[in-house]
């Protein structure tokens, strides 16, 4: 997806985060080479002109693994030389991902006690390979030796889309030739769901052939069911209480970020977008949280740089004191709520507000409370 591979040679430096950590880089580079994903090392590289992308290490916030990340949007600000990922169209490699959604509309539909299986694929972006004729432009340098990877590298722009395309074909031969009807993907994560009375077993044993003859490992510690609860994108599914859940590590940690910002008068741009993240995980359960982070994605739009100081506002606060509120006395549930809308005049349901006044609402000749007084 490259547009063009014609480019001069160019040698960038490695960024900190890999240069802090030798050891670490140097394990990480040797698994690599022992696998096949990278060539090298070579004193020269083997190409006439080629390009030294910048060598980042990447740590797993909460897990600690470590992955050697490549820096292939460098050269930064550079305008005589433009960076690998500059010359990969975005329009090209825009994608659209999997919801919980779509696996609850699913589950609702096939009832209490569906089965759901799960599985990983292992070292996803390594199982597809670079052409040969772009090698040159995926090239690394540590210790003055020289590597190239001959397999997707993380940091490549099109790496995600180009593995997705792959997961759609797997869907499509688990779905048309081994008929299984309901299965899911997001990138490497794939998820099946049957009904309570199947056979889930055979689910299993017929993904499990299928990659067998693609010849595509699984992460064996990752495959799990076929269960009625199961973790899928973060979220707990449970299909024998019909709701969804949060894990309480992950909302004890959503809570701690956000008092953390509540006493403080300012963030940069990077600690803002890092704490809607946070918040558009938890909307995946919590529905009406979404209306409490349009002051937060507004404020996020004020700065470009993300290195940019954000002065957080009052309206800011109350979002995010609501958000600590709710997160600290809920008890992390989530019914499977039907997705179809009934009309008001339906179920005579009318309710009204006033600041001044209070409010009020009817239902079928029955009042709501108005300020502490019948209606």
């Amino acid at each position: 997806m490259i547009k063009c591979t014609d480019l001069p040679t160019l040698e960038c430096k490695n960024n900190f985060s890999a240069r802090s950590q030798p050891l670490s880089v140097r394990e990480l580079i040797n698994k690599e080479c022992e696998k096949g994903f990278l060539s090298g090392p070579y004193k020269i590289p083997p190409f006439n002109y080629y390009r030294v992308s910048p060598l980042g290490l990447a740590v797993g916030k909460y897990s600690g693994k470590k992955r050697l990340i490549l820096d292939l949007s460098a050269p930064h600000d550079d305008d005589d030389n433009c960076s690998i990922n500059d010359l990969i169209s975005k329009e090209d490699c825009s994608m659209t991902y999997v919801r919980i959604d779509d696996a609850i509309k699913v589950i609702r539909k096939l009832g209490r006690f569906s089965l759901c299986s799960k599985f990983d694929i292992e070292a996803a972006f390594k199982q597809l390979g670079i052409r040969k004729d772009q090698w040159h432009l995926f090239c690394i340098k540590w210790c003055k030796e020289y590597f190239f990877f001959n397999r997707l590298a993380f940091g490549c722009r099109s790496s995600p889309i180009i593995f997705d395309n792959l997961s759609r074909a797997i869907c499509w031969i688990a779905t048309n030739i081994y008929k299984i009807e309901y299965i899911f993907h997001l990138l490497d994560d794939f998820l099946t769901i049957d009904k309570p009375d199947s056979c889930a077993e055979r689910t299993m044993a017929l993904m499990t052939t299928l990659f067998k003859r693609l010849n595509i490992p699984l992460a064996k510690h990752k495959v799990v069911g076929p269960c009625t609860v199961i973790e899928y994108l973060g979220i707990i599914l449970d299909t024998e209480k019909m709701e969804t859940r949060l894990p309480l590590d992950k909302t004890s940690r959503i809570s701690e970020f956000i008092k953390k910002f509540l006493n403080r008068q300012s963030c940069t741009k990077r600690e803002l977008l890092q704490l809607l993240g946070h918040l558009n995980f938890a909307m995946r359960v919590i529905i009406p949280g979404r209306s409490f982070v349009s002051y937060l994605i507004s404020l996020s739009t004020t700065v470009k740089d993300l290195k940019d100081k954000i002065y957080l506002t009052d309206e800011c606060r109350t979002d995010l004191r609501f958000w600590y509120s709710f997160l600290v006395n809920w008890n992390g549930i989530n019914m499977f709520y039907d997705s179809d809308y009934t009309s008001v005049r339906d179920i005579e349901l009318y309710t009204d507000a006033a600041s001044t006044i209070g409010y009020g609402g009817y239902f079928k000749e029955n009042g709501f409370v108005l300020l502490g007084r019948m209606i």
